[in-house]
């Protein structure tokens, strides 16, 4: 495995070229594990930094079983699947956005966050997901550090 990420740059970088990307974000579990806060993104005059989704209101809970809970990737090809599960689907696809890969960040055994990959609709497949894998697991210390400041 290659080493940790120095910085989101890096790491947006790295998604752009290996899995390929029109919309990056990464959150962090916050609110004490009730919402999800965004710590970085490649469109902050959409999604801004800081922004929230609430695991109550905002999230699928399939997809909070499987991601956050369950602690594995969802993939979402088309824009079939990005609309049954997100209620911002359209401004995700008015980014030219119809198929997503969310990965769990983990830490010691714990989902502190997740990394949001985002592009064309049938642009991802099995080796888009273990590329999203490979860099969410490379970006902990980022996460860590992240969740740090802002306890």
């Amino acid at each position: 495995m290659s080493s940790q990420f120095d910085s989101f740059d890096d790491v947006y970088n790295a998604a752009r070229d290996a899995v390929g990307v029109n919309l990056f974000t990464a959150s962090v579990v916050a609110d004490s594990g009730t919402s999800m806060a965004r710590i970085y993104t490649t469109h902050p005059e959409v999604y801004p930094v800081g922004g929230k989704k609430t695991f109550a209101g905002d999230t699928n809970p399939v997809w909070l079983e499987q991601v956050i809970r369950g602690q594995q990737p969802f993939f979402g090809p088309d824009k079939e699947a990005v609309r049954a599960f997100f209620f911002d689907f359209a401004t995700i696809e008015s980014l030219e956005c119809g198929a997503i890969v969310n990965v769990p960040v983990v830490s010691s055994g714990r989902t502190i966050g997740s990394m949001n990959f985002l592009g064309p609709e049938g642009s991802y497949d099995q080796k888009s997901v273990d590329a999203a894998v490979d860099i969410a697991t490379r970006s902990v210390r980022l996460f860590e550090d992240a969740l740090k400041s802002t306890d």
